[in-house]
């Protein structure tokens, strides 16, 4: 899945050139790709902006060898007999997952996949001490621009791996928490373990949310109002189109799901209008935005 922060500017104190308001979705595809990331294996915490892009499979991931160094015990329950299989096949996971509450101010996306997210903006991940997601929620609500989060189970080694001395230690289960700067989808979760030497890691009841409630205000603009989808400008008070155009800014590390964008190029094109008047000292005034989220296959 694609996903671009998309611009839809419009002005009402004089009136725009007549243009197509459809937005250029072969334009769109011919610019950046969103940069999607993953967050990181058998690690208790970690912070967004330090990971790397998901740029191959994860069942093609290899990490270097460890040095069978005593890792963090997870909280969560171990399968019996130890293995992966029977870790995938637990039936105690998917009942948390499918049990979990709701966040208020949440809507939930995808439950009890066998997949963590490979997404944009990522912000970072911690290893709750159960399957929490109102703890999870909680971390996201106290992140600036956080807009979703995935809850799942990890099963982890217990033992820095290494290939002579302990290639498939005893594992740990662990419960993950991974926040979002933009929404996110059930096609994004890609991310289905890696191995580790001998020892394979895997994840079970996988749980993401995207946020539901709207994004802060603006200053100098009114709102922001949900809307059921992107608009089409109005004509001003004599009948002329107002559509100034739009921009799009694809999701990355520095760019997630953020309306304040959308201001600053409104507040742009007024600067330059005002810079190229017309020849009787006339410009066009961006006054309003429509900011959305235009998806591809997702």
């Amino acid at each position: 899945m694609q996903s671009f922060l998309i611009l839809l500017t419009l002005f009402g104190l004089t009136a725009a050139i007549p243009r197509p308001q459809l937005t250029d979705i072969q334009g769109v595809e011919n610019g950046p790709d969103p940069v999607m990331v993953m967050p990181s294996y058998d690690v208790v915490e970690e912070a967004g902006a330090t990971n790397k892009p998901a740029i191959a499979p994860r069942s093609r991931l290899y990490r270097r060898d460890g040095n069978c160094a005593v890792q963090p015990a997870g909280n969560g329950p171990v399968s019996s007999p130890d293995t992966p299989a029977a870790f995938l096949s637990n039936s105690v996971y998917p009942a948390m997952a499918e049990n979990a509450t709701i966040p208020d101010g949440y809507s939930m996306v995808m439950q009890n996949g066998d997949g963590s997210l490979s997404a944009s903006n990522y912000m970072g991940l911690k290893t709750l001490k159960s399957y929490d997601t109102l703890g999870c929620a909680s971390l996201c609500d106290q992140a600036t621009g956080c807009q979703a989060f995935n809850m799942y189970v990890e099963r982890d080694p217990s033992m820095d791996p290494n290939v002579d001395s302990c290639p498939n230690p005893p594992s740990t289960t662990n419960f993950k928490c991974t926040l979002w700067g933009a929404t996110v989808s059930a096609a994004q979760a890609t991310n289905k373990g890696q191995w580790r030497d001998s020892f394979q890691i895997v994840i079970a009841a996988s749980n993401a949310y995207n946020r539901a409630t709207p994004p802060p205000a603006i200053a100098c603009y009114n709102g922001p109002a949900a809307l059921p989808g992107a608009i089409n400008a109005p004509l001003n008070a004599q009948g002329q189109n107002t559509y100034l155009g739009y921009n799009f800014h694809p999701f990355s590390q520095s760019q997630g799901y953020d309306p304040s964008t959308c201001a600053v190029d409104c507040n742009a094109q007024t600067a330059y209008n005002r810079r190229h008047p017309a020849a009787d000292g006339s410009y066009q005034t961006c006054v309003f935005f429509n900011a959305y989220v235009l998806s591809m296959n997702g």
